[in-house]
């Protein structure tokens, strides 16, 4: 009989071969709904299936213009100006002329306060000009939060061999002083996870050999020791000022194989968070998760030096035991759920009945009762890490019965050999259908 959980596959039968069929397929030629129960022509089933399952320089203000000082003429405007005198100027209406032949009395006031204004002003001017030079040779920008102070080392091989000294000592304060430039993302540069990374998998048996050198720059070669094997590592080094420093201080290690946002993922114990990719220092990392839904195939990952590839890519993300458990539940509360489809087409149960010619079915009537569950405990459900979605394979059939208008009880057929699954905040979401 055509598979009523995969249409697009016409004249396909469940046990030729096909992932998605049942242990030896359902019985060959089985009609949908069978012959009436009052020997009526029975109707037929369409095949259907499942689609196939693949992994599918906002402006700066700048400083305000010099204020006015109290007394001044306005800036541009001469102080012989109508309408403005300068202090001991004389101008119009102040006082009566003298008379002929009499001499004015001397008014030293107006150059008095002439005298002191001209004294303010120059003070004024001199402190402006005192407070621009200081500007000028401020305190200069501060590093930024990336960039290193280092103090580097007198020699290149002095350098690598304090490195190797601080990571077995766990000191990465020490390892940034080795850099001049700016430093890598300090996530999981830390003292604790380097401390776990050291004790995980610890650098021995170290050789160092220098192979080029020059003014301004070597090559020094490290041999060592790492998780059971013997690594080369060259570092690049530069001077400067007298002192060496390092190029580089750590690796890289991709996430993006673990889906971090998805998986909670955590190395040594510090959450991942959204990124591809982490820097690390040479030893031993353990993955984990902040929750009870997803784990890895292989949960122990090493860095054996800032150049040598990792194999991140072989580790696969997989459903915890406790996800495997609350999976095959919630695939039994569907299955049950399937026990009164209420119509013809059910697709989250996998149900699909056409009505027989000139017969209207019941949709309330439609009862049908499954078999075959217990292949639902033996499920092992695989995990897509592209969208999150879980696949698990069973073997349900459905006997089901329907009244039609005319009072003539009809028979058929359904089965369910697959379901698939996404984990929400609130539980599984388990279908026939592939979300």
């Amino acid at each position: 009989m055509t598979d009523p959980n995969r249409p697009n596959d016409p004249g396909q039968n469940p046990s030729a071969g096909s992932p998605y069929g049942p242990p030896g397929g359902p019985p060959p030629n089985q009609p949908g709904f069978g012959q009436p129960s009052a020997g009526q022509p029975g109707y037929g089933q369409p095949g259907y299936g499942q689609p196939g399952y693949a992994p599918a320089p906002q402006a700066g203000y700048g400083p305000p213009p010099p204020a006015q000082g109290f007394g001044q003429p306005p800036v541009g405007q001469p102080a012989s100006q109508p309408g403005y005198q300068s202090p001991g100027a004389p101008g119009p209406g102040w006082g009566a002329p003298t008379p002929p032949g009499q001499k004015k009395p001397a008014n030293k006031m107006p150059l008095i306060i002439g005298g002191a204004v001209v004294v303010i002003i120059a003070l004024v001017i001199a402190f402006l000009q005192f407070g621009r030079g200081n500007q000028t040779a401020g305190t200069p920008t501060s590093p930024s939060a990336t960039a290193s102070t280092g103090v580097g080392a007198g020699s290149a091989t002095e350098t690598v061999q304090k490195y190797f000294d601080a990571l077995a000592a766990s000191d990465p304060d020490t390892i940034f002083g080795l850099v001049r430039d700016d430093l890598p993302d300090r996530t999981f540069l830390t003292k604790e996870v380097m401390m776990a990374a050291v004790a995980a998998n610890p650098i021995t048996n170290l050789k160092l050999t220098e192979l080029e050198a020059s003014k301004y720059s070597a090559q020094i070669q490290a041999e060592y020791s790492i998780n059971d094997r013997t690594k080369t590592e060259k570092f690049t080094l530069t001077a400067r000022d007298g002192r060496w420093y390092m190029t580089r201080i750590a690796a890289r290690l991709s996430m993006s194989p673990f889906s971090p946002a998805d998986t909670g993922l955590t190395v040594n114990g510090v959450k991942v968070g959204e990124v591809d990719a982490i820097q690390v220092f040479p030893g031993g990392y353990t993955l984990g998760t902040d929750g009870d839904t997803y784990t890895f195939s292989k949960t122990k990952v090493v860095v054996e030096g800032l150049t040598s590839s990792t194999d991140v890519y072989s580790i696969k993300v997989e459903l915890s035991e406790n996800a495997l458990t609350s999976f095959r539940t919630a695939t039994k509360s569907l299955v049950n759920s399937c026990k009164k489809p209420g119509g013809l087409v059910n697709e989250k149960c996998g149900i699909r009945f056409r009505e027989p010619s000139g017969v209207k079915l019941k949709a309330s009537s439609i009862a049908c009762t499954p078999s075959g569950t217990n292949t639902i405990d033996r499920m092992k459900p695989t995990l897509n890490s592209s969208d999150m979605t879980v696949r698990g394979s069973l073997s349900v059939t459905y006997k089901c019965s329907a009244k039609a208008t005319n009072g003539r009880g009809y028979t058929g057929s359904a089965y369910l050999f697959s379901v698939y699954g996404q984990k929400t905040e609130s539980g599984w979401t388990v279908s026939a259908q592939r979300p």
